[in-house]
């Protein structure tokens, strides 16, 4: 059955999950107990869809109200609560153009606001940090459900198909369902009578391809659907290429069409699953999200040429390869042939630039000239740059693959006399690495001897060297020997160890296999480096070498080929992570900043947390993400950062081949780059990128925060932060309740609550909260004592009665309260003459009266708490009845005002007049205080007619404390 749209959301109701950019919610009332987590406010917001349907199972699809811990605020998600059991939240929705990125695609809001229909074919997907926290930690692969993608499978979209499919191993989401990874339990539900409703045990694929038809889901741009991606059936199924067809082909005939699709899953939490932490009377701490720099990059300055200077075209000589920094200038090195402005303006300098670290705009005056491409540049403390790289002349000067400049004017600094050289057989000087650790300057490359400043003699460091920094001497006791070319050196901070990788197999006669740690007294090796390649068939002289190594204080780094990024004790160098990129391809680059690592490859496709074999990473992934020529780990733990997610774009599959972090924290990303991805669209930053530090700073701390009661409503206002556009998060006995960008909110009143009140700006980043501010306690009113009713009988059978014979006309005060009238006999019920069972009988005489007066007194007092008074008498022949001298009833008497002499209209028997008495509610309106006077006359129907008499009177009273 299709998934009915949900209402439009008519305010901007999403709020903050950690990390995410978000608007307002409106405010929200909360019951004054605790609610059920029906999701139907902020106040209400349940765990999960699941919890919705478990709390009230005729729930219905649509929009409702989730929280947890992970997330900083509710937040409203589509709920499938119908197919198979409900319980179901929409993470993403569209037809073609689906991304493969860890941010997702479009605003978030629209998938609850919008989930089906030919309006919602663009589609939008989740941010993965704002899946993580619905799953509040819990990995995908732990989901039994697995993940259910719903398809349409025909173009009016009247009918749908519902596949599951399971993500092994993976602990965190991600969108990167177009790298190869396993899955498992898949099924296909076509219908109850489809024979294509089939399940399949598992499968290592871009999701899963089972059939040239309906029972396949790929996720991988095909270049007959012009690279889109999105839930493909197989490559027997077609599309129209138009705005309502619900599968879609960018022709008729391309096959692999792309179907609508909504993906669910099903998280099973409930309220007894969330753990929010108690808040301390001091309020919540400030959360930021981590220091990195933004993944779109920042706006085109200015750019290499398109061709190199050398004229060749290869990974080796890409556009860009070095970056380093001396005062406000950050160099840019590589084998460009000019430079060119955003305006268009071309500047003939080729090599080697500099820009204005603030500004990024070109350093005029800055203006060396080399032959050969530049690898690697470096400032010194002396203020001076050092250049090294594949040259031989420099400023039109001899200067072979390394080189001191003047950083303001590029003028060759000849305070060193300072020279490589390659005595090979054919040996060209190249310079590939510098790095600067106390008084040396260190450098790796291919040479076999080093000239310093105070010996004109050549040392023999072949392809390492170390000159001293105090006099640019030759460090003479530091010379290792490799055997190969070194591609990358970092000399750790503390001064211990400097470490190398490269193509080499050997250091002086001791084995290392393309990494090595040497110490910094005389270059001998600290330890052997026994490190597992990724590819096993790899320990070979023309496989595994590696390009670069990285100290970051606790571990070291390195990166090479057969695509493979590790973390290592630098001890004895036990593995301590490790990274896979598939399909392509080899790191070039490490650098390190601020506790990250960042690594350039030749990579456009998937990273594989936690794999170390090429042939099988994705049997040991934990984790899979996109990844475009660059990354970021966490220098400690080892784990990727996928919230820097750079979209670069090469001309030939070179990548990456330098980064660097200048002093304003800006990330400087250089290679083989044509494109990269900006906050206004695709920029062409040929050769480099920039991609400037995002907002991680937390806002300023609202104050002020008080808290009235009014009618039942606690009423919350505080003087907002200096930062504008921030919303305002309340926070209610440990969970947020609501938000807000005003300065004041209402919720219903509950005595002694415990508020807070924090601010959240764009980013993401949340403020500390104000101190605690309790709601006030209403003063306490007693309790209103539940009413008891207490029945009572005033008058019964055996009571004494007042009576006498009607043989004149009486006065007519006889049945008031104060009456004139003397004479009156007296005895108990019941009364009469002629019948049986009779307690007094009345002496006629001699006479044969047609009537008989009777009354009697009652007391009745607390009037008001009298609610009901009920008179049941014996109609034997006729009565009339008196309350207080009102009449109040009758039976068997029609006249109007009866005399002594009326007769009753028939002749009941005893019996018959017994069985079936005139009962009287009288209004207690009509008793009074005290004394009430029951007055009845009772007629016969005939003279010497047999007459009896009893009269009951019952009342009820609303006591409120009976005793």
């Amino acid at each position: 059955m299709k998934i009915s749209l949900c209402q439009k959301m008519t305010a901007a109701t999403l709020i903050a999950l950690s990390g995410i950019s978000l608007v307002a919610l409106p405010a929200q009332a909360e019951p004054a107990t605790s609610p059920k987590a029906d999701g139907l406010s902020s106040a209400t917001a349940a765990a999960s869809c699941y919890e919705i349907k478990q709390n009230d199972p005729a729930s219905q699809s649509g929009s409702y109200w989730l929280y947890t811990p992970q997330m900083s605020a509710p937040a409203q998600f589509y709920c499938d609560q119908e197919t198979n059991g409900g319980g179901w939240v929409m993470i993403g929705r569209g037809r073609e153009g689906w991304s493969d990125t860890y941010e997702g695609k479009g605003n978030e809001a629209d998938i609850a606001a919008n989930p089906d229909g030919t309006d919602a074919f663009s589609p939008v997907q989740l941010k993965s940090t704002t899946v993580d926290a619905l799953l509040n930690g819990q990995a995908p692969s732990a989901l039994d459900d697995g993940v259910r993608f719903y398809r349409a499978t025909d173009k009016a979209g009247t009918k749908w198909q519902n596949s599951y499919a399971h993500r092994d191993q993976i602990q965190n989401w991600s969108w990167a369902l177009s790298s190869w990874a396993n899955w498992s339990n898949i099924s296909f539900d076509n219908g109850p009578t489809s024979p294509w409703s089939k399940t399949y045990p598992g499968t290592m694929d871009r999701i899963a391809q089972y059939s040239s038809t309906v029972n396949t889901i790929l996720f991988a741009g095909k270049a007959a659907q012009n690279w889109n991606l999105g839930f493909a059936f197989g490559p027997s199924v077609y599309g129209e290429n138009n705005a309502t067809s619900y599968l879609w082909g960018a022709t008729p005939t391309a096959g692999n069409a792309i179907p609508f699709t909504q993906v669910f899953l099903r998280p099973k939490l409930t309220q007894s699953d969330l753990k929010f932490a108690d808040i301390a009377d001091s309020g919540t701490p400030a959360s930021t999200q981590r220091a990195l720099p933004n993944s779109y990059s920042e706006k085109m300055r200015w750019r290499t040429s398109n061709e190199t200077g050398t004229g060749v075209v290869g990974e080796h000589n890409t556009l860009v390869q070095a970056f380093g920094q001396v005062g406000n200038t950050v160099f840019v090195g590589g084998d460009f042939k000019n430079l060119v402005s955003a305006d268009g303006e071309v500047v003939n300098q080729q090599f080697l630039a500099g820009f204005d670290v603030n500004t990024g705009e070109l350093v005029r005056g800055f203006t060396p000239t080399f032959n050969g491409q530049i690898k690697n540049v470096i400032g010194l403390p002396n203020g001076k740059l050092a250049v090294g790289g594949e040259f031989t002349e420099v400023n039109g000067k001899p200067a072979a693959g390394l080189v001191l400049l003047d950083p303001a004017t590029g003028v060759t600094d000849t305070s060193w006399n300072i020279g490589l050289e390659n005595r090979n057989t054919g040996g060209v000087v190249a310079v590939n690495t510098l790095d600067v650790q106390g008084n040396y300057l260190y450098v790796g490359g291919t040479f076999t001897h080093a000239r310093g400043n105070t010996s004109s003699v050549a040392a023999y460091s072949k392809n390492a060297t170390r000159f001293r920094l105090d006099n640019g001497g030759v460090d003479w006791t530091w010379r290792p020997l490799f055997n190969g070319t070194v591609n990358g050196i970092n000399a750790s901070a503390d001064g211990k160890q400097v470490f190398a990788a490269g193509y080499f197999s050997t250091v002086g006669t001791e084995s290392a296999f393309r990494l090595a740690s040497l110490n910094t007294v005389d270059a001998k090796l600290t330890a052997q480096w026994n490190w597992k390649p990724s590819f096993e068939e790899a320990r070979t002289p023309e496989w595994s070498y590696q390009f670069d190594v990285q100290d970051v204080g606790g571990s070291v780094w390195t990166g090479g080929t057969e695509h493979l990024i590790s973390q290592y004790t630098k001890d004895n160098f036990t593995r301590l992570s490790s990274s896979i990129t598939k399909d392509g391809g080899d790191f070039q680059d490490l650098s390190y900043h601020n506790g990250v690592v960042f690594a350039g490859c030749h990579c456009g496709d998937g990273m594989y947390q936690d794999a170390d074999s090429w042939k099988n990473a994705w049997n040991q992934a934990t984790n899979v993400q996109q990844i475009r020529l660059m990354g970021a780990w966490d220098a400690e733990t080892g784990k990727y950062l996928p919230q820097f997610n750079p979209q670069l774009k090469g001309f030939h599959g070179n990548g990456v081949w330098e980064s660097f972090t200048d002093s304003n924290g800006v990330l400087w990303a250089g290679g083989d780059i044509a494109t990269s991805l900006g906050a206004y669209g695709v920029q062409n930053t040929v050769g480099f990128a920039r991609f400037a530090p995002r907002d991680s700073a937390a806002p300023m701390v609202p104050t002020n925060l008080q808290v009235s009661v009014d009618n039942a409503t606690d009423k919350l206002s505080w003087t907002k932060s200096a930062e504008s556009g921030v919303v305002y998060q309340i926070i209610r006995d440990n969970r947020v309740v609501g938000s807000t960008s005003e300065s004041t909110f209402s919720l219903n009143h509950q005595d002694g609550a415990r508020y807070f009140v924090r601010a959240m700006d764009s980013a993401g980043n949340i403020s500390a909260s104000t101190p605690v501010v309790l709601s006030p306690v209403t003063p306490s009113t007693p309790a209103t004592p539940t009413p008891e009713i207490i029945s009572q009988k005033v008058v019964s059978t055996g009571d004494q009665w007042q009576y006498k014979l009607g043989l004149a006309a009486l006065d007519s005060s006889w049945k008031d309260v104060a009456t004139t009238e003397t004479g009156w006999s007296s005895g108990v019920s019941t009364l009469g003459w002629g019948g049986s069972n009779l307690a007094t009988v009345i002496d006629r005489g001699d006479k044969s009266p047609i009537s008989v007066y009777f009354r009697k007194e009652i007391s009745v007092n607390s009037l008001d708490e009298v609610k009901k008074f009920q008179i049941s008498t014996v109609a034997d022949d006729g009565v009339v009845v008196y309350l207080n001298g009102k009449e109040v009833g009758r039976k068997n008497i029609s006249a109007q005002q009866p005399t002594f002499t009326t007769y009753a209209n028939t002749a009941p028997s005893q019996s018959s007049a017994t069985a079936a008495p005139l009962v009287i509610d009288v209004s207690p309106n009509q008793l009074v205080e005290g004394p009430n006077v029951i007055a009845v006359e009772t007629h016969a129907n005939w003279r010497n007619s047999p007459i009896s008499f009893d009269t009951q009177i019952a009342l009820d009273r609303e006591v409120r404390n009976p005793q």
